[in-house]
C-alpha cells in the first residue's frame, strides 16, 4: 500500500512539474525578433518590449533619436547599401509600405548596419536612387557601439561574416514601434502574409481600423515601378536586365537553357526560384499574392515589351532621374522642358512623379 502511495505521489509530482514546463514554454518570450515574424499577429499589436536608446545622423542631416521620434508610430529595418543579396528586397519592402501608407502620420526607419561605409551622404543617395522625396524616411549612419546597443535593444542579428557575397549578415525582418517607442510587432520581409499584417497594424497605431480601400486594377506600368523592378534590374551586378528579354536564352543555375517568352516571365513572378538565371545573387521575391492574376498578367506583358537596354553606339543616351533607367534620346522620347534644359523618361508614370516634386530629383 505504502508503495503504491509512493508511485501516486510520485506521478503526481511528475505531473505537476509537466504542466508547469509547459505553462513556462507557452509563456516564455522568444529571444530574438525573428521568432515573432513567425508567430501568429493579433488585430491590435501587443506591446513587446521597449526599444533603445540611439542618436544617429540620418541622410537628411538631422540627428535622429529615439527621442525625437516620440509622438508618432514609425516601421525599422536593417540594412546596408553596399549588400547584394536581401537588402534590394527589403528595401523595396520599405518602399512599397511607404506608398501602402501614403500621406500615413508616421515615419520609416533605416538603420544602416556597415558604419565603416555607410555615410549620412552615402545613405541620402541611396534614399534618392530608391524613393526620392519621401519626406518620413530617414536612414541612419550608425556608430559601432551605437549599433551593438541598437542591435541589442531590438533583440535583431547582425554579425561579420567572410562567407557569401555579403560581408555582415543581419536580420530582414521590419519592426512596428509605436508613438510611445514600444515595439508592437515583427514581420519578416519576405513573407506576404506579414506584410499584409504590417499595414493593417499600422492602420491600427493609427486609429484607423476601417479596412483598406479598395484599389482599381493597376496597370503594368504602374505594377513595374510600384514593385520597383527597375532598382534592381538596372544594376547587372544585382539582376539581370530585362529590355529585349523575349527570345533571350539564359542559362539557369542547374545549368539548363531556357529560352525567355511571356510565360517565362509569368513563372518568374509567381515563383522565381523555379527558373533562377546563374550568377546573381540576389533572391528576386514572389508577387503571387501582391497583385490579382489579371495585374500580374499586364505586369508581364509590359515587362515582355521593354525594348532592348544597350543602345547603338551613335545614339544619345540620358538617364531617367526617377528610375535611372537608360533613355535612347529622340523625337518621340517622353520628355519635359524647363530651365533650358529637358529631360528624358522611360514612361509616362515617371515622368508624373517627375513633374509633382522635380527638387526631389535633380542632384
Amino acid at each position: 500500500m505504502k508503495k503504491l502511495l509512493v508511485v501516486f505521489v510520485a506521478l503526481g509530482f511528475a505531473a505537476s512539474f509537466i504542466a508547469l514546463l509547459s505553462v513556462r514554454s507557452r509563456t516564455r518570450n522568444p529571444s530574438q525578433a525573428e521568432d515573432f515574424a513567425h508567430l501568429q499577429h493579433r488585430d491590435v499589436p501587443a506591446a513587446l518590449w521597449a526599444s533603445p536608446e540611439f542618436s544617429f545622423k540620418a541622410n537628411t542631416g538631422e540627428v535622429v533619436s529615439k527621442q525625437s521620434l516620440t509622438g508618432r508610430p514609425y516601421i525599422a529595418n536593417f540594412i546596408f547599401t553596399t549588400c547584394r543579396t536581401v537588402c534590394p528586397l527589403m528595401t523595396a519592402k520599405m518602399v512599397r509600405v511607404q506608398r501602402e501608407l501614403k500621406d500615413a502620420p508616421m515615419r520609416f526607419v533605416s538603420f544602416s548596419v556597415d558604419p565603416a561605409t555607410d555615410t549620412a551622404e552615402v545613405l541620402a543617395k541611396y534614399a534618392e536612387q530608391w524613393n526620392p522625396g519621401e519626406k518620413r524616411w530617414v536612414l541612419l549612419e550608425t556608430t559601432p557601439p551605437g549599433l551593438a546597443a541598437v542591435v541589442s535593444g531590438f533583440h535583431v542579428t547582425v554579425q561579420k561574416t567572410d562567407a557569401g557575397v555579403d560581408p555582415i549578415m543581419h536580420s530582414s525582418v521590419m519592426l512596428l514601434v509605436d508613438e510611445r517607442g514600444v515595439v508592437r510587432g515583427i514581420y519578416d520581409s519576405e513573407d506576404p502574409a506579414d506584410f499584409r499584417a504590417l499595414i493593417a497594424a499600422s492602420r491600427v497605431l493609427l486609429g484607423s481600423t476601417a479596412p483598406s480601400p479598395a484599389k482599381e486594377a493597376r496597370s503594368g506600368e504602374v505594377l513595374f515601378h510600384e514593385f520597383s523592378c527597375s532598382n534592381c534590374h538596372a544594376h547587372p551586378e544585382l539582376a539581370p536586365p530585362l529590355g529585349g528579354l523575349v527570345g533571350r536564352k539564359r542559362t539557369l543555375e542547374n545549368g539548363l537553357v531556357a529560352t525567355a517568352d511571356l510565360t517565362y516571365i509569368k513563372e518568374s513572378l509567381v515563383a522565381p526560384d523555379a527558373k533562377r538565371v546563374q550568377g546573381y545573387p540576389l533572391r528576386m521575391p514572389t508577387y503571387y499574392e501582391l497583385a490579382t492574376p489579371a495585374e500580374l498578367d499586364a505586369l508581364a506583358a509590359y515587362v515582355a515589351a521593354l525594348p532592348e537596354e544597350a543602345p547603338e553606339a551613335d545614339a544619345v543616351v540620358a538617364v531617367d532621374p526617377v528610375c535611372h533607367m537608360k533613355v535612347r534620346v529622340s523625337d518621340t522620347a517622353l520628355h519635359l522642358s524647363a530651365d533650358g534644359g529637358t529631360t528624358y523618361f522611360c514612361s509616362a508614370w515617371c515622368k508624373q512623379r517627375f513633374a509633382e516634386n522635380p527638387d526631389a530629383y535633380r542632384k
